[in-house]
């Protein structure tokens, strides 16, 4: 497989010229110590403008159908100042997971897209984006079905808009799992 150019690092501050690793960017188990996270996926990098943790906002993908659950709506909002996605050199990554890859390097800035809000960037990408109650998102987080079903029950910010609603369904091979 080659490895496309470029990777994308999102990050609610713009006009970097370079990036430094951070701890405070760590997923938890993660022992690689401080790290620069980046994705190959422009919208997947999206999820990431805004600073959150897992403790009241996530996201993931259902059959490569990107979703974000937020469970503080006002937290978000008022968090929300846009931010920019940054284009940084590929090759100076180690695979972390399906969509995540790290770096321990300080890297340089190669380009940059400014976006002026997370929230729109996300649905204009086609992120399904959730607001919910801290109820729900946390029957989401521990489902056993990683909360599809839930979420599937929900009325996306994407449906609300009429703009690049996706169906969020679960495959296990070329399988669709029914609930």
């Amino acid at each position: 497989m080659i490895r496309q150019k470029y990777f994308y690092h999102a990050s609610p501050e713009c006009d970097l010229k370079f990036i430094e690793p951070r701890k405070k960017t760590l997923p938890r188990n993660f022992s690689e110590g401080e790290v620069i996270f980046a994705t190959d996926n422009l919208t997947f990098a999206t999820m990431f403008l805004v600073s959150h943790d897992d403790s009241w906002a996530n996201g993931g993908a259902f059959n490569d159908v990107p979703y974000f659950v937020i469970s503080d709506r006002e937290r978000y909002l008022r968090s929300d100042k846009g931010g920019c996605i940054y284009l940084v050199l590929s090759k100076e990554f180690i695979e972390y997971n399906k969509r995540e890859w790290f770096s321990k390097n300080k890297l340089d800035v190669k380009g940059s897209i400014r976006l002026s809000s997370g929230l729109m960037a996300m649905i204009m990408m086609g992120v399904q984006v959730y607001f919910t109650d801290r109820i729900t998102y946390q029957k989401i987080r521990k489902a056993s079905d990683h909360g599809l079903k839930i979420l599937n029950s929900l009325t996306s910010e994407n449906e609300k808009l009429g703009y690049k609603v996706q169906e969020l369904e679960m495959y296990f091979g070329s399988k669709k799992l029914t609930l």
